[in-house]
This record gives structure tokens, sequence and C-alpha cells, in this order.
């Protein structure tokens, strides 16, 4: 009976002994100095998706009536798009229809419908920034009564940042790696790094008017598209790194 007690006691002991040691040994590490440092790069990269909304909007009298001619001019425009679209490159969608209410109210206070207003949004992307214009060109030729909300972005932006973060952290750790000799010490492993890598879309608020059309309203009878300036797109890649020192 006894052995077994001081078995038991030796067990204790021992299985107490490496668990501190386990501790401390931790505790060391999570002490253990460090240095941290960031990288940042800024690139302006030309834009390879462009995407602009169309407006069409009427009133009419009926509600009926509204829909109606919003409709007929709505699939002109769409019609009209799609003769120079290209397949895989330029999607074009209707992203919003809404019908109103307009009201009036008499000298007494009663408040009438007076008329309804209608109003279709429709949507084109694009691959190939450079016909913008001609899309620009071609709605309001067919009825558009307003063109907004031109952006430009690019497209699979995350390839692109996941390009630049190695070489990030490589500027990194050779900064590190000299300041840990000028101290006498070496590099010991990587502590933690955070990331991050922003794009901006360039917007163009401008409003934009079809040059001038022959008769017979086809687009090849334009002499010029409407001149748009996609500009550049800035992408922002930001990494800080802490990296353990021992001597």
């Amino acid at each position: 009976m006894k052995k077994i007690i001081y078995f038991l006691i030796f067990t204790f002991i021992l299985s107490n002994t490496i668990c501190n040691k386990a501790f401390a040994e931790i505790q060391v590490k999570k002490e253990q100095g460090y240095i941290s440092l960031s990288n940042s790069v800024t690139k302006e990269i030309e834009p390879n998706m462009a995407s602009v909304t169309f407006s069409v909007e009427n009133t009419a009298s009926e509600a009926q009536k509204a829909v109606a001619e919003n409709n007929e001019i709505s699939n002109k425009i769409i019609n009209a798009l799609k003769q120079i679209t290209t397949e895989g490159t330029d999607t074009i969608k209707t992203t919003n229809f809404s019908l109103r209410p307009v009201y009036s109210t008499n000298s007494s206070g009663k408040r009438t419908i007076k008329n309804y207003t209608a109003q279709n949004t429709i949507k084109v992307e694009t691959k190939d920034t450079k016909k913008v214009g001609k899309f620009i060109d071609t709605a309001i030729a067919n009825g558009a009564n307003r063109t907004e909300n031109l952006s430009y972005t690019i497209q699979n932006d995350r390839t692109l940042c996941n390009e630049i973060y190695p070489t990030l952290l490589k500027e990194l750790t050779t900064t590190a790696d000299t300041l840990a000799k000028s101290i006498g010490a070496k590099i010991d492993g990587l502590k933690q790094m955070n990331v991050s890598c922003n794009t901006d879309t360039f917007v163009s608020n401008g409003r934009f008017y079809a040059k001038a059309m022959a008769q017979d309203n086809s687009l090849s009878a334009v002499e010029e598209t409407t001149p748009v300036e996609s500009g550049k797109v800035k992408v922002r890649v930001y990494v800080n790194a802490d990296f353990y020192v021992t001597k």
C-alpha cells in the first residue's frame, strides 16, 4: 500500500515538473523580443472593367400607358445596345423598374393623382473600356433620358494583390534581418503578419450627350463617339509583420 502511495506522489511531482517546464518555455517565447515593420505600395493601374447605367423615364396620364411607353423605349435601347455588344465581353441587364403616381393639390388642399411616372434602369458592363462612349451614344440616341454611374474597376483585383504581397514581405524580412544583425542578433521566425489590399473605383459623374446623328439615327453615321476618359484605378497594398529576434 505504501509503495502505491509513494508511486502516486512521485508521478504527481514528475508531471507537475514537466507542466511547469512547458509553461516556462511558453512564457519565454511570449516575452521574446521582436521587430515590428510595415510596408506599403500604391500602384495606378489601367482599368479593365467599366459599367454605365442608363435611365428611361416617362410620364403618362394612366399607369398602364406609362408602363407601355417605357417598355417600348427600353426595348428599343436594349436591342440597339445588343447590336454593338460582344458575347463574353459585354453584358446588358435591367437593374430597376419603378412606377409612381404624381399628385397635385387643389385650392382646398385635396390631393389627386395627376399622372404616373415610370422609370427603368439599364446597366451595361464591359471588359472593353474603349466601347463606353459608343454605348453612351447608342443609348441616348434611342431614348435614354440620363446616363449615370459610370465607373471603372479592375477585374480580379485579388490576383493583383496576391502578386504584390510576397515582394513587400521579402523587403520587410530583409530589413528586419539587417536591423537584427546591427544589434548582434538574428531573426528567429515570424510572430504575426497583417495584410490589406484596397482597390479604388474610378467614378465619373459627368453628364454625357450623344454626338450628332444622321437622319436614320444609325450608329454608323456617327463621325466620332462621345469622348470618355477612363482614368487610372489605384491599388493600395499594406503589409505589417512582426519578427522574433534572438541572440
